[in-house]
């Protein structure tokens, strides 16, 4: 406790207790100051009364969170708690744990310590963490905003980086959105930036891929003044670099077609495999210019216009290289398979090509209309014209014979298994190809058979039958194919049970459509069956504690279902304790399950008639009644450690009083224990602990007075015997003027006012020799205080020999006789301190 602070708080006792002896009728103001804690801070002056205490104390709750954060200046951090963002969100504690208050007007309200001083705070913990240079600047150059206390504001900041530095980059909205800063300025740097050290893909966004010396230069050089939005359209090589090719070489062609930015422009990387003319043979001897005579025109690609057609336009369909290899006219390699529609397989792929296509000179080449074999080969049409567009020999072994090697699975889209497989077998072909009509076209089951669901199931027929087998074994599986899988009873059903007539699209599948009429409930649970119930008979997965808002716990756990689900009449008061010994279950559940409440006082009778409310659960566990929890204590400004924790509910709360508003203050229960008699104010806590009175954490030293030697032994009541406080003397003489007056040697007059020059605090003898003005040596020494200071007179004592042994000096029995042979009053010239005798002679 600050003396400061104390001292406040005896002058309003002091002032309580005059204005209660002249005026009775303000007893009330009286026992208001008498434990008020003490004056508020700076920040709070204007509410330092009676009538202000409404604004942070609310009635039978004390101070609450939701009082400071509806204030004033705090309404940005209530913003930000509500937003679970900011140091503040992470607190569980209320706000005056951190910020206590009737400490003074000078007093601070935030108590840094608890979270290891200002300078040292973690401001990670706020959920922005200072790094690099952020690690640097003083708090008050982000932190500018003040209070109207003066104080510095720390809440309300934003933390992205646009929010405080300027945008240099001339980034537009949706660019600051889509990148970060820290992606760039890795470790905080901020003009050292190269271009390898980029995040994203400098190529594919401007157009410029940083390769080779590019991802080496500073991002600053390209970009001056920092500017990287907003350049317009992407940046050419041309933009930076001049071209030594001219204005009219390959104009419109980007740089990169021949040069790389990873190696020297002396060294191009131009590959004209990439064009659509590849070199090849001759053409990759020829040097650039033999076809590129003119920068101006670009060559064409065709061979025709630098060689001579032989062909004298026979093959103007066809390119030079379909026959002829890439610079070598001599070198045929023509692919009749891939380049024609007649593949030359067989006895055709050993014929020459002057075979078919007959002529001698380069341009007659016999041009064939027809790839049929008829077109060539003597045909008899023997199926009716079915098979224009096949080959004979695509079914048959050869031209004119009879043997198949037509596979019905690999060469039909009707594959044969099953019944069909055997038909074939059988050489049963005319049962599906009657009159040899082999294209039928017929594909889908109901082409072929009657469809007795008519075409309510679709035309996959085989998603039920397998044709392996006839038409009345089924094989669907009706968990696979259906929205609705069997499962328990449903398995053992027949079909036509759920499905009659043969009815097997149901629009409806929930357990209501087909048990409504047997569904205990009427529901009134919903239709939702499956919620609680499986297919399985009596299996239910209903779970009270994950399905409905009570959660059984302690006795409720082991409570049979009819006791909480019965039907109570409106208006009938709560049973009494005990109730549930004396029913009489019923021998079966009410399927409708009615409740008797949901809170606890709907079941069980309230011993406080109401008068904490119905949050029984607040101090009541579900075990037990008479298991009180104490964690009720453990929110709110009175907590409870020590021995407050080990003290009976009772010893506090008792005569029926409410369980809440007794106060917070020691002196509401401690009055009459008080040792100090209320002298000291109410806050016992400042030196008091819960755990027990003594030791106290009071420290003398706030006072401005260290207790130390005697003093730290001696008891509070030697010095506030009283029970007073303020205004004790700190000097020695105020206390010790009594003991000073019964010392004879020497006699402690005024002129001896300061005790600490002879005495220590550790004890008042033995005391040093303190005697400023005349340094004792010699005899002088073992001399007591009186023998020079007898009446106890200090001023004006002479200093010179001559001032006490005057009559030695005067007197004829002194041998040799000073007077009468005149020596000097200077008795110095001749004795010492030590003693008169020996002397020496006088000069």
């Amino acid at each position: 406790m600050r003396t400061g602070d104390r001292q406040h708080r005896l002058e309003a006792l002091a002032l309580g207790a005059l204005v209660a002896l002249g005026a009775a009728d303000a007893s009330a103001q009286a026992d208001f100051f008498r434990v008020a804690p003490g004056p508020l801070s700076a920040a709070h002056e204007r509410w330092d009364n009676s009538d202000g205490c409404s604004k942070c104390h609310k009635l039978g709750e004390g101070v609450t969170n939701l009082l400071c954060l509806d204030c004033h200046d705090h309404e940005p951090l209530k913003a930000a708690i509500f937003r679970n963002e900011g140091l503040h969100a992470r607190f569980k504690d209320p706000c005056i744990r951190c910020h206590p208050e009737h400490k003074g007007r000078s007093a601070a309200i935030d108590k840094w310590d608890l979270l290891g001083g200002r300078s040292s705070f973690d401001h990670a913990k706020t959920g922005f963490a200072l790094t690099f240079k952020h690690a640097k600047v003083p708090c008050t150059a982000c932190h500018k905003r003040t209070l109207s206390s003066g104080r510095t504001s720390y809440v309300g900041l934003k933390t992205a980086c646009i929010d405080c530095h300027k945008n240099p980059h001339a980034f537009t909205t949706a660019e600051i959105a889509a990148h970060k800063c820290e992606e760039c300025h890795k470790g905080g740097a901020i003009d050292k930036i190269r271009g390898s050290d980029v995040p994203f893909d400098h190529g594919k966004a401007t157009g410029v891929l940083l390769v080779g010396p590019h991802a080496k230069a500073l991002c600053v050089a390209c970009h001056k003044g920092g500017k990287m939005a907003n350049v317009g359209e992407p940046r050419t090589c041309k933009d930076c670099h001049k071209s030594p090719h001219g204005p009219n070489f390959a104009e419109n062609k980007p740089c990169g077609r021949c040069h790389s930015p990873e190696r020297s422009f002396k060294r191009p990387s131009f590959d004209h495999d990439s064009t659509q003319f590849p070199l090849r043979g001759q053409h990759a001897k020829e040097p650039c210019e033999h076809c590129h005579k003119n920068p101006k025109v670009k060559p064409q690609k065709t061979c025709m216009p630098c060689h001579t057609d032989n062909h004298k336009g026979r093959f103007e369909k066809r390119i030079c290289e379909d026959c002829h290899a890439p610079g070598d006219l001599t070198r045929m390699h023509f692919d009749h398979n891939k380049l024609t529609k007649f593949p030359l397989t067989g006895l055709h792929a050993q014929q020459k090509c002057r075979e078919c296509h007959r002529g001698t000179k380069p341009f007659e080449w016999e041009k064939l209309e027809s790839t049929e074999c008829q077109s060539c080969h003597r045909h008899q049409n023997a199926h009716k014209g079915q098979f224009k567009d096949k080959k004979c020999a695509a079914c048959h072994e050869k031209g004119g014979s009879l043997t198949l090697v037509f596979d019905h699975q690999k060469d039909a889209r009707f594959k044969l298994v099953g019944l069909h497989l055997k038909l074939s077998v059988a050489e049963q072909c005319k049962k599906c190809h009657p009159d040899k009509r082999y294209r039928t076209n017929k594909l889908r089951c109901v082409e072929c058979h009657k469809d007795s669901h008519k075409g309510t199931l679709g035309d996959k027929c085989d998603k039920c039958h397998n044709n392996e087998v006839k038409f009345a074994k089924i094989v669907f599986d009706h968990t696979a194919s259906s929205r609705f899988p069997l499962l328990g009873k449903h398995l053992k059903v027949k079909c036509e049970k759920c499905h009659p007539q043969k009815a097997y699209k149901l629009k409806d599948i929930r357990c209501i459509a087909c048990h409504a009429k047997t569904e205990p409930h009427t529901q009134k649970l919903g239709d939702a069956c499956d919620r609680c119930h499986t297919p399985d008979p009596g299996a239910t997965k209903f779970d009270h504690d994950r399905m409905t808002k009570f959660p059984r716990a302690g006795k409720h756990k082991d409570t049979p279902c009819p006791l909480c689900h019965r039907k109570v009449e409106p208006g009938t008061p709560p049973p009494p304790v005990g109730w549930a010994k004396n029913v009489v279950l019923p021998e079966k559940v009410d399927r409708q399950f009615p409740l008797m409440g949901h809170r606890c006082a709907d079941c069980h009778r309230d011993h406080h008639e109401g008068r904490y409310g119905a949050a029984c659960d607040s101090c009541h566990k579900p075990t037990s009644f008479k298991d009180v929890s104490r964690a009720v204590h453990d929110t709110g400004s009175m907590r409870l450690y020590g021995a407050h924790d080990r003290t009976a509910c009772s010893r506090c709360h008792g005569d029926g009083r409410l369980l809440t508003g007794l106060g917070d203050l020691c002196q509401e229960c401690h009055y009459d224990d008080d040792a100090h008699h209320a002298a000291l104010g109410p806050t016992c806590g400042d030196c008091h602990t819960q755990h027990d009175w003594l030791p106290a954490t009071f420290s003398h030293t706030e006072t401005g007075f260290a207790l130390s030697g005697a003093h730290r032994l001696a008891p509070c009541s030697a010095c506030h015997g009283l029970g007073t406080y303020a205004g004790v003397p700190t000097e020695c003489g105020p206390c010790h003027a009594r003991q000073a007056l019964t010392v004879r040697d020497p006699i402690h007059t005024a002129e001896l006012s300061r005790c600490e020059d002879c005495h220590s605090q550790a004890t008042f003898l033995p005391a040093r020799a303190h005697h400023p003005t005349y340094p004792l040596a010699g005899i002088h020494v073992t001399l007591r205080c009186r023998d020079c200071h007898g009446a106890g007179s200090y001023a004006g004592t002479p200093r010179e020999c001559a001032g006490c042994h005057l009559q030695a000096y005067l007197s004829p029995s002194t041998v040799p006789n000073h007077s009468a042979l005149g020596f000097s009053l200077d008795c110095g010239s001749c004795h010492t301190q030590v003693s008169w005798i020996p002397a020496h002679a006088p000069n």
